[in-house]
């Protein structure tokens, strides 16, 4: 009896259905805020933050649910805790929350979003950028010269300028083939500049068999001219390499923003490789190497920071402290304690300082450097120079319709780039 037994407990846990996970809730609950059944809603998003506490767009959804259900009171209890974390995700516009707007605890909330939305400023404008359309995105600084380049998305080109402040095109549109510039990174010891390059309907002359494809050029630093070109194989899918990493050996690592995968371009060699499967990440993004380049950090635009074994592959979340949240994050670079990242999707968009512990296994502080610079206008990533981060703050992309091509040319503004010093980082 006793050994039937035992095989009857066993059958009974290998057969319990795994347990819904946060993100399962949500899902459940997406479904039943579209066929307007707010209580489903609710009580599915409540199951959600109960297993991601820390999850702002949990807290905000149940805050969502709350105003929908008609606890107005302990909707705005939930935004202004959110205001706290200094995190406006929208619900001055949003509809869910028509009948909390008329409480008086609303007027404490728009109090406190006036205050969180004091622009914090510590950089200055490094330069400006006069043509309008460039929609800039990648920066480089070749420290050798002390030119910058500038990857546009739009012109499909690379923008050169000097110590001396003067703008050229250091490639031209559309180079063999070029398409939309990402991301840059310099690679001083072979004279190269790698550059992301991805077709985006919003891009000049961009042709219907464009689609889908994506690539990483290596331009001469000192001619301009291509000297690697390796361009993803056609699978019918979307693709956007972006952010670049390479190793001392000149081995070339670029994220895809679309696909969510990791590939590499080994030196010598012209064909990309998967180094990570498009499964693993959410939506990888920024990636740099450790000191010792044992371990490659990569931002992931959805949940954080993760940091990457390059031999084994296995990877771990790198813990945050308690209330930080790291969703959004564009671009990373490497700082001696940590990583310098702007921080999108978020409002107000910022600029962060993640500190990571001495054994380098977790994120010990995220400290808000910049944060709604009257300048931004969809802020990118950026790049170091010297004991600066310079960084764009205008990208502009929004004006470019990703799927029809539209773009909006006369809402282009100058680019700005700005300059903020990190000596506090250090």
């Amino acid at each position: 009896m006793k050994s039937m037994l035992l095989v009857a407990l066993t059958l009974l846990v290998v057969t319990q259905p795994p347990s819904k996970t946060a993100r399962d809730w949500n899902a459940e609950a997406v479904k039943a805020y579209q066929a307007k059944d707010y209580k489903t809603f609710l009580a599915a998003e409540r199951r959600a933050l109960e297993l991601e506490p820390s999850n702002p767009r949990y807290a905000y959804n149940v805050a969502c649910g709350e105003s929908l259900t008609g606890n107005t009171k302990e909707a705005v209890r939930l935004l202004i805790q959110l205001t706290d974390r200094k995190i406006d995700l929208g619900a001055q516009k949003d509809e869910d929350f028509t009948a909390a707007r008329q409480t008086p605890e609303w007027r404490e909330y728009t109090a406190r979003l006036q205050t969180l939305r004091q622009p914090i400023i510590r950089s200055v404008k490094a330069f400006e950028i006069p043509d309008s359309e460039i929609m800039a995105v990648g920066l480089a600084v070749y420290h050798a010269t002390g030119d910058t380049y500038i990857a546009s998305i739009r012109r499909r080109k690379i923008l050169r300028r000097d110590r001396a402040g003067a703008f050229s095109d250091f490639i031209q549109p559309a180079q063999d083939g070029f398409l939309g510039g990402a991301a840059l990174a310099i690679d001083a010891p072979r004279d190269l500049i790698y550059a992301s390059t991805s077709a985006v309907p919003f891009m000049r002359d961009y042709r219907k068999e464009d689609s889908g494809k994506s690539g990483v050029y290596g331009f001469n630093l000192k001619t301009g001219k291509t000297e690697r070109k390796a361009m993803l194989a056609p699978d019918g899918k979307q693709h956007f390499l972006n952010a670049l990493a390479i190793d001392h050996k000149g081995n070339v690592y670029v994220s895809d923003s679309l696909n969510s995968g990791i590939y590499r371009l080994p030196r010598g060699k012209d064909e990309l490789e998967t180094f990570i499967k498009p499964t693993v990440f959410e939506a990888s993004q920024g990636l740099a190497f450790s000191d010792d380049e044992h371990t490659l950090y990569v931002a992931d635009f959805v949940d954080g920071m993760w940091a990457l074994d390059m031999v084994s592959k296995n990877r771990h979340h790198l813990e945050l402290p308690l209330g930080s949240w790291l969703f959004g994050l564009d671009g990373v670079a490497r700082v001696p304690d940590g990583f310098v990242c702007v921080q999108l999707q978020v409002q107000p968009n910022r600029v962060l300082h993640l500190k990571l512990d001495n054994k380098r296994e977790k994120i010990a502080s995220v400290d808000v450097l910049e944060m709604n610079h009257p300048s931004y206008n969809e802020p990118i990533q950026g790049t170091l120079d010297g004991d600066s981060f310079l960084y764009v703050a205008n990208s502009q992309i929004g004006l470019g319709n990703g799927e029809t091509g539209a773009y909006e040319a006369e809402k282009a503004r100058p680019t700005v780039v700005l300059r903020l010093p990190l000596t506090k980082t250090h």
